[in-house]
């Protein structure tokens, strides 16, 4: 009977260690155990995370924080690096920082650019990383220390997020990969579903309107940011910065075929002579009239785009071409920028306005207030 007794108790230790394996079960330092999960991050990376995060810190340009907003988590951010800038930040600076003001106050943590603050991070005290990675990061030294500390010596659960700059084919499709990792971190996966969905309708309609264009017939578009130095602005080149995906889903055709930005004067602008120009969000002056208004730019006004008024502008829409939940908005304005006559029935604003209730759950004021905030109201001045 004894040995019975042994044989039962073994077996029902053997089953409970097997059901706390199978659970994800983890011992945390005070001795409580938490539920976990394994997701892959988007390095390919097998991660595991808390079942449900709690104290989560971002390095981020805006993707995630937007992403957490519009699944009604934000609250969940202890800290945040690469979101604020400058000593003093505002709500009103970015749409970040608007759609969630309260990062203002939070541990800044620092990022690739400019260094990181390893006292601030272990102070917040998380139990997730999330980070959002991008081309002008990805390589960097500082990046690959960083990530290497978080994981091996705080030992802290890192999941990656690519932006589509991250790699040499640059595909949309990167952005619903990142919206579904998030879902799945967060236990919302349908949000995550809804959202994509939503976004494709958006771009299938542009896409629809804009195929089947033969290569004579596609206009020619300039992407550029507007300096305040000896050059005119830097410019995007093909799928590269603000122009990303504009080829492949609008069927414009990029005046600078080289996968990159180039600063450029205004001679070698007359040279290229685009039908469109873009104003991007890396421009110190992103309202569409300047070209047309400012002496500064008096030798462009025989360029096709300034004569013919097909200027625009992206207001702060990406932040140095990190895309963010706003493809769907920047790829519509380039889309009517090159083809006004396909998009006669749809006003941007008005769609914007739209697009920001349903991805924020936000008011109609609040719709026209975040426009404002993105610098995006030249479209109602414009009737854009």
């Amino acid at each position: 009977m004894r040995k019975g007794k042994k044989i039962i108790l073994a077996g029902a230790l053997i089953i409970v260690v097997m059901f706390s394996v199978l659970s994800g079960c983890t011992t945390t330092q005070g001795g409580k155990k938490e539920e976990t999960k394994k997701i892959v991050d988007m390095r390919g990376k097998n991660i595991e995370i808390p079942k449900d995060p709690k104290r989560v810190v971002i390095v981020d340009k805006g993707f995630i924080v937007q992403t957490m907003v519009a699944m009604g988590i934000q609250d969940k951010i202890v800290a945040s690096g690469g979101i604020i800038q400058g000593k003093e930040p505002k709500p009103e600076d970015r749409d970040t920082l608007w759609l969630f003001p309260k990062i203002i106050q939070l541990p800044n943590i620092g990022y690739s650019i400019g260094g990181f603050n390893y006292e601030a991070l272990a102070n917040a005290n998380p139990d997730l990383v999330l980070w959002r990675n991008s081309e002008y990061i990805k390589d960097k030294d500082v990046t690959t220390e960083a990530m290497n500390k978080i994981e091996n010596e705080f030992k802290i659960p890192l999941v990656v997020i690519n932006g589509p700059g991250c790699y040499d084919d640059v595909k949309l499709e990167t952005q619903y990969e990142g919206i579904k990792l998030l879902g799945k971190v967060f236990g919302k996966e349908k949000r995550a579903k809804e959202m994509i969905a939503y976004m494709e309708e958006q771009i299938d309609m542009i896409k629809t309107r804009t195929a089947n264009i033969p290569n004579d017939k596609k206009p020619s578009a300039m992407y550029i940011g507007l300096k305040g130095d000896s050059s005119v602005g830097s410019v995007w080149g093909k799928n590269f910065g603000d122009a990303k995906f504009s080829e492949e889903i609008c069927n414009i055709k990029n005046v600078y075929d080289k996968h990159e930005s180039k600063k450029m004067s205004s001679e070698q602008i007359i040279t290229l002579n685009p039908d469109a120009i873009i104003l991007c969000t890396n421009s110190v002056k992103p309202n569409p009239k300047i070209l047309s208004n400012d002496p500064a730019y008096k030798s462009l006004r025989d360029v096709n785009a300034v004569r013919n008024g097909r200027v625009t502008s992206l207001g702060l829409l990406t932040w140095w071409g990190d895309f963010r939940l706003e493809f769907p908005t920047i790829l519509l304005i380039s889309a009517k920028s090159a083809y006004p006559d396909k998009f006669t029935d749809i006003k941007v604003s008005q769609w914007l306005d739209e697009y920001h209730k349903r991805l924020y759950n936000i008011s109609d004021s609040q719709a026209k207030e975040l426009k404002g905030v993105q610098y995006l109201k030249w479209m109602d001045e414009c009737n854009f």
